[in-house]
Parts: structure tokens; C-alpha cells; sequence
């Protein structure tokens, strides 16, 4: 704990002292409150034009479940990539402190600020909210793949500035929930390649009063694997 204690000032302290990490940290809740207005104003705006009710519940699982675990992955991959700028990482071969806490903390931190993050947006947001039980559920399924995006940026870039421009690229894991909303079954399923898309499908069916569970946790099962490969891969970049 005293470790845990340790790592969090230092990543407190990185925060303060750059404007992108902070507003990484207040984005969802300036995105929910966005939502929350801008969604019902559209809707009523092209109201005798374009029905986007259909779409409400596409909008709920893009902007309450999946984005979360894109910017608390990215938040916590910035503070990583920090720390191998400053040979803070080199540093801590020759600590007390056992490697084995520190990249727990690295898969911890993103998860949790994942999880609370869903649990608060989603009902920000105001829309196609799942009952309490099930949005826990899903919370739980998203959150774990959060640890994906800050070991790809570990693992892929070799500073800070090559994280942010990788950043980009990590969009990719984003659209495929959004394709897979247009793609009728079963080749929806397809694109179950990509983690982000079973907690988005889970979303769906919860709301839809459908069996979910099951996807939930294939879900949390294919992310939890794709961390332990990259986290093998980022194990072996310490020590190189």
C-alpha cells in the first residue's frame, strides 16, 4: 500500500503539470453534461426531418461505455510514457520496489477510474440507462479492457510524443462498435476481433431486455487476454 500510495502522488504530480492530462481527467463529465443537452436538442431540432430516437441507444453505449476505457487508458499511458521519458522506469530496477507492484498499479488505475467513470456517465447521460445491476456488470466488462490502450501506448511508443500521435491510431478499437451497429447478425459478430466490441453488444442487449451476461463476460475474458499478451510484451521492454 505504501508503494500504491507512492505511485499515486507521482501520477498526481504529473497530472497538475500538464493541461492535457487534466482535461483527459475532466472530459467524460464535460462530454455527459454535453450529451445530456445536446442529444434531446437534436432530436427535437430534426424532429420533422430526421428521427434520431432509433439511434439513442447507439449514442448511449458510444458515449457512456465505450469512450471511457479509451481515455482512462490513454490518461494512464501518458503518465507511463512520462515516467520512461524521465528514466523513472530504469529507476526502479535498483528500488526496494518489486516490478510486479508497479505494472499491477499501471493495470489497476485505468480499470478503476474506467469503472466509477461508466457507472457516472452513463446515467449523466441520461439515456437508454440499464438498471443498476446490469450497468455494474457491464461497468465491470468495459473497464477491463481500459489497461489495453495504456499498454499499446506503452508498448508501441517509444516517447510521449510518438504516444500521442499513436493515440490516433488507437481510434480503430472505437469504430468497431459503431460499424457493428449497422452490420445486421450474425455477420455483426465479426467483428468481435476487436475487445470493444462485446461490451458495446452487451450494452445492447441489457437495454433491449435480452440475455447479456454471457457476452459481458466473453468480453472481460478476450480483454483480460489481450492484457496479459501486451503486458508480456511491456514486461520484456523494461528490461531491455
Amino acid at each position: 500500500m505504501s508503494a500504491m500510495t507512492t505511485l499515486s502522488r507521482g501520477d498526481i504530480v504529473n497530472i497538475r503539470r500538464d493541461s492535457m492530462m487534466q482535461f483527459l481527467l475532466f472530459y467524460p463529465l464535460i462530454l455527459g453534461l454535453i450529451m445530456r443537452w445536446l442529444i434531446p436538442w437534436v432530436a427535437t431540432g430534426l424532429m420533422d426531418t430526421f428521427d434520431i430516437t432509433p439511434y439513442y441507444l447507439f449514442l448511449a453505449s458510444f458515449f457512456g461505455l465505450i469512450i471511457m476505457p479509451d481515455l482512462a487508458g490513454s490518461l494512464v499511458g501518458l503518465l507511463l510514457l512520462d515516467e520512461r521519458d524521465e528514466k523513472t522506469l530504469t529507476a526502479l530496477l535498483v528500488t526496494p520496489m518489486p516490478i510486479t507492484t508497479y505494472v499491477v498499479y499501471r493495470i489497476i488505475t485505468p480499470t478503476l477510474i474506467s469503472f466509477v467513470g461508466i457507472l457516472v456517465l452513463v446515467p449523466l447521460i441520461g439515456i437508454e440507462v440499464p438498471p443498476l445491476g446490469s450497468l455494474v456488470v457491464l461497468a465491470l466488462s468495459a473497464s477491463l479492457g481500459a489497461p489495453i490502450f495504456t499498454l499499446l501506448l506503452a508498448s508501441l511508443a517509444k516517447n510521449k510524443v510518438e504516444g500521442i500521435a499513436i493515440m490516433k491510431g488507437m481510434g480503430v478499437l472505437l469504430l468497431a462498435p459503431m460499424i457493428a451497429w449497422f452490420v445486421p447478425e450474425p455477420w455483426q459478430w465479426l467483428l468481435g476481433i476487436f475487445p470493444t466490441f462485446w461490451s458495446a453488444k452487451a450494452y445492447w442487449l441489457a437495454v433491449a431486455g435480452e440475455s447479456y451476461l454471457w457476452v459481458a463476460a466473453v468480453g472481460a475474458v478476450y480483454a483480460v487476454g489481450v492484457v496479459w499478451l501486451l503486458l508480456r510484451r511491456f514486461r520484456q521492454g523494461i528490461y531491455q
